[in-house]
C-alpha cells in the first residue's frame, strides 16, 4: 500500500468567542440588554450603562390638577377583583369549620381549572385527600352551593344545571335537554322536543334560556396578564413615505469611559487596558446591533408598503433569505435580529415576523400571492357570508376565483382550520336553532 501526502486548501468560517457573543447581543430583547449591560458595568470601571427610564410618573392630580397633600395614592387605587382561587378558599373559610372537611374542600380547590370547572375526577381528589369516595362526594355537593353558581362542576350540563337551580328556572323539560346537550350540536330540535313531550318551539325556548348563563363562571375571576412589552420599533409615515426608526425609549446607552490612574501598578494598568477594549467592543456591538435591526426593519418595511397602506390582502411573499441577500448578510443574521421584536404601526403593534410570508405558489417569487394574504382573503369571504346560509368550502374557492385568486377545496379548507373557523354545516346550526 502505498503513502500519498496532498496539500489542499479549504474556506470555512470560524465562529470566535466575541462573534458567539455578538450574536447573542443582536438576538437579545432591549429589556435583555439592558439587564446584560448592567451586569458587565458592574465589572467594568471603563463602560458607562444608562438603563431607559421608567415610565413617567402621571400628573398630579386629575387632568393635571395639583393634588391635595392629603391625597393618598395606594387608596385611590381600584381594588383588582381575587382569583378564582382565592374567592374559593374565602368561601371554605366560612361553610367548612371543621378542619377535616375543610382540607378535604380545598383539595378540591387544587384541582379547579380556571374556567371553573373541575379537572380531576372525585375518585383521585378523594385518594389526594386520604378519605372515602363518599365523602369527598358529600364535600363536592357542599362545594357546589357557593357563589357563584356553577363553580366545582364536573361537566357543561352540571354547570348548567347548578345555575339554572340557583335561579329557579330549572324544570323538568330543561333538565332533559340539559341531559342530552349532544343532540343540541347535531341541531335534532325534533328529537329533543319528542323527549321532552313538547315542540320545537319550547326547546329554542328551553335555549334561550341557556343561553343567558355562563359555561365557565370561573372566567369572572381576575387572571394573571401577560406582561405588556413596549415595542422595539416604530414605523410612521413622513412626507408620504413610511419611515421606521427605533424605540430609544427602551434602549440601554452605552458610553465608554475613562478608569482611575492606577500608578506604577503593572497588574492595574493589565486590567484597565483589557476593560477598555471589552468596553469599546461592546460599544460598537451594541450600535451595530441597532444598525442591524433598524436596517432590517426598513427593508422590511419597504417591501411591505402595501400591507401598512391596504391590510393583510396585500402582504407579499417576503423570506429572511430575501432580506439577507438584500443587506448583504447572512439569512440567520436576519432572523437573530427580527425575533421576538415588535413593531408599532398604524394598524397596531405586531411582531416584526409577521411581514414575512412564503409565496403560495412556488418559484413565483415575489410576484406572486402570499399565503397570508389569502389567509385573509378567506377570512374576509367567511365574514360576508349570509349566516342563514354559510359558504361552503367549494363556494369560498368560486368566490376566490373571482377576486382573481385560484384556491383548490382542501386548501380552503386548511386556511379555514389555520383561522379556527367551523365547517359550513357547524356555522348553519345556530341559525337553525334560532329559527
Amino acid at each position: 500500500m502505498e503513502m500519498i501526502l496532498t496539500q489542499h486548501q479549504t474556506q470555512g468560517l470560524a465562529m470566535t468567542p466575541r462573534m458567539q457573543a455578538s450574536l447573542r447581543l443582536l438576538q437579545m430583547g432591549n429589556v435583555d440588554l439592558a439587564a446584560h449591560l448592567a451586569e458587565e458595568a458592574l465589572e467594568n470601571p471603563c463602560l458607562e450603562v444608562r438603563l431607559p427610564e421608567a415610565a413617567p410618573a402621571l400628573p398630579a392630580g386629575v387632568a393635571g390638577q395639583r393634588r391635595d397633600e392629603d391625597w393618598d395614592a395606594v387608596a385611590a387605587l381600584e381594588a383588582a377583583k381575587p382569583s378564582l382561587y382565592a374567592h374559593a378558599a374565602g368561601q371554605i373559610a366560612l361553610a367548612f369549620p371543621d378542619a377535616k372537611a375543610r382540607r378535604v374542600a380545598l383539595a378540591f380547590v387544587e384541582a379547579l381549572e380556571p374556567t371553573g370547572w373541575l379537572g380531576t375526577p372525585v375518585e383521585t381528589v378523594a385518594a389526594t385527600a386520604g378519605v372515602p369516595v363518599p365523602v369527598a362526594e358529600a364535600v363536592l355537593g357542599r362545594l357546589q352551593q357557593v357563589e357563584p353558581a356553577g363553580l366545582f362542576a364536573r361537566s357543561l350540563a352540571e354547570c348548567l344545571r347548578l345555575q339554572a337551580e340557583a335561579k329557579g328556572l330549572l324544570t323538568w323539560e330543561l333538565s332533559v335537554i340539559l341531559d342530552n346537550l349532544s343532540l343540541i350540536a347535531e341541531g335534532r330540535l325534533d328529537a329533543l322536543a319528542e323527549l321532552c313531550d313538547g315542540t320545537p318551539d319550547d326547546v329554542r325556548a328551553a335555549l334561550r334560556t341557556i343561553r343567558g348563563l355562563d359555561p365557565k363562571p370561573g372566567l369572572a375571576f381576575s387572571m394573571p396578564q401577560a406582561p405588556i412589552r413596549p415595542p422595539d420599533l416604530r414605523v410612521s409615515r413622513k412626507r408620504g413615505a413610511w419611515t421606521v426608526e427605533l424605540n430609544r425609549s427602551t434602549l440601554p446607552e452605552v458610553r465608554v469611559t475613562d478608569a482611575p490612574a492606577t500608578g506604577r501598578d503593572a497588574a492595574a494598568r493589565t486590567f484597565v487596558a483589557q476593560a477598555r477594549s471589552r468596553a469599546r467592543w461592546l460599544a460598537r456591538t451594541v450600535a451595530r446591533r441597532e444598525f442591524t435591526l433598524l436596517e432590517a426593519a426598513t427593508c422590511v418595511v419597504r417591501h411591505q408598503a402595501a400591507y401598512l397602506d391596504h391590510g393583510p390582502r396585500r402582504l407579499r411573499p417576503l423570506t429572511t433569505e430575501d432580506v439577507a441577500l438584500e443587506m448583504g448578510v447572512h439569512a440567520s443574521t436576519v432572523s437573530r435580529a427580527v425575533a421576538h421584536r415588535l413593531i408599532e404601526t398604524p394598524r397596531g403593534t405586531v411582531p416584526l415576523r409577521s411581514f414575512f410570508s412564503r409565496a403560495f405558489a412556488p418559484g413565483t417569487g415575489g410576484d406572486g400571492p402570499s399565503q397570508t394574504a389569502l389567509i385573509a382573503l378567506v377570512a374576509e369571504i367567511v365574514a360576508a357570508e349570509n349566516p342563514a346560509r354559510p359558504l361552503s368550502d367549494t363556494a369560498i374557492a368560486k368566490k376566490a376565483e373571482g377576486s382573481g385568486v385560484r384556491l383548490a377545496r382542501r386548501t380552503v379548507a386548511k386556511y379555514r382550520d389555520m383561522l379556527g373557523i367551523p365547517s359550513s354545516y357547524d356555522r348553519r346550526q345556530p341559525a337553525l336553532q334560532d329559527a
